[in-house]
């Protein structure tokens, strides 16, 4: 099979869509697919990588989020797709290449497959900071324009059944395939490496992914002097960067913890499982995950996971059984539960055996298996619409 992968974002940035791209085309091209990915960059090429082929388009930065590249080339990517000529059109994003992508799929007339990874409306506010009326005015546009993308797709894939509820898109088939887990990558491997690059000694509370202002961060800060209260010698690792970082220094800074936190800045793909190996415990108050893989990337590890009760956080974590939900923002009931873990060996032991069966069921090839299920169902669907198209043309010209 043929496919051509559409994204805003790829490689060198870290986040969680590239991750499940690179994963998904290691596995596909492994099978015998051939794949090329259409994205965006500061260097245009053509390149290899994860066994597919890789063409960037030139980008511009967005001020906001200087990481976020979009390229302004829409016509490129989809006309180079025409020649490419693949069965199936995969848009992971819905911005720039994404338009790409529907117009390239609309020629070819093959599936648009969309994969929702990202609700664009609840970053809008980080965007226009200052109005109010301007953020309501973004919010409506980024909606709408969302769902015109979604409604154009042949099947939509959400990584997490909570996702679904960001869409407003009817009579379109939704399905569920967890980004997935490359399991042989996570284990205890580069634990004492990395702690004693870091000067880690004690207990160590992670949070890891790209520092953004949506993610708020600030709250696993804020239980740090109520968790020290309990356990001194604990750590918070945050692991990454991103245009929150300054904010979130000046936060440590305000509340006195500067000897308790460790930012470790940028982490190569390569390198990150050895932090999940570092730490004892993951810490997210992200209120806005359409699937955290970062959660499941620590569960792998065997790391208990403490989330706020918000968005996909849920779908992974089960309270009591592979860490604990709290409610977003309540830095009290997150310290609360990250004091517990810490202190207690026998329900940390518990916790992590939990964590790593949940892991279990999001393997990348159980994943792998599931995406080319979907690309079947939407060959199916295309062809059916194409037949009942051909029945009306022969009806009205008979």
């Amino acid at each position: 099979m043929k496919i051509a992968v559409f994204t805003d974002t790829f490689y060198p940035q870290v986040n969680g869509v590239v991750n499940a791209i690179r994963n998904f085309n290691s596995q596909l091209t492994a099978r015998g697919h051939e794949i090329t990915v259409y994205t965006s960059g500061k260097k245009p090429g053509v390149s290899k990588m994860d066994g597919a082929e890789v063409r960037r388009y030139i980008a511009f930065t967005l001020p906001p989020y200087p990481e976020f590249e979009p390229s302004p080339n829409v016509i490129g990517p989809a006309a180079s797709a025409i020649k490419f000529k693949p069965d199936i059109v995969h848009a992971h994003t819905q911005f720039m290449m994404g338009y790409s992508a529907w117009m390239a799929a609309k020629r070819l007339g093959v599936p648009l497959v969309g994969t929702f990874h990202t609700p664009v409306d609840e970053y809008v506010m980080y965007v226009a900071k200052h109005s109010k009326m301007s953020q309501r005015l973004l919010k409506r546009i980024a909606r709408e324009y969302q769902d015109f993308f979604y409604k154009r797709c042949d099947i939509i894939i959400v990584p997490a059944p909570s996702a679904a509820k960001y869409l407003h898109v009817k009579n379109k088939p939704i399905v569920t395939v967890s980004n997935g887990l490359n399991l042989s990558r996570y284990g205890p491997e580069g634990r004492e490496e990395v702690r004693k690059r870091f000067g880690l000694t004690g207990p160590v509370i992670m949070h890891g992914g790209r520092l953004s202002y949506e993610k708020r961060i600030e709250g696993v800060i804020d239980a740090m002097p109520l968790v020290l209260e309990k356990v001194p010698d604990a750590k918070l690792m945050i692991v990454g960067r991103g245009p929150a970082m300054k904010f979130l220094e000046c936060r440590v800074k305000a509340l006195g913890i500067e000897q308790s936190v460790v930012f470790t800045g940028y982490v190569s793909d390569e390198d990150f499982p050895k932090m999940f190996a570092a730490a004892d415990v993951l810490a997210i108050n992200s209120p806005v995950e359409t699937q955290s893989l970062i959660v499941l990337e620590a569960m792998a590890t065997g790391l208990p996971v403490v989330g706020a009760d918000s968005a996909a956080i849920p779908d992974a974590v089960v309270s009591g059984e592979n860490g604990y939900l709290f409610k977003p923002d309540d830095s009290k009931a997150l310290a609360e539960h990250l004091t517990r873990i810490l202190t207690d060996g026998e329900l940390r032991a518990k916790l992590k055996a939990g964590a790593l069966r949940t892991a279990s069921e999001h393997s990348l090839e159980k994943s792998a298996d599931k995406l080319l299920k979907v690309y079947e169902q939407a060959l199916e669907i295309k062809a059916k619409k194409k037949s009942l198209l051909q029945a009306i043309r022969s009806r009205r010209s008979s």
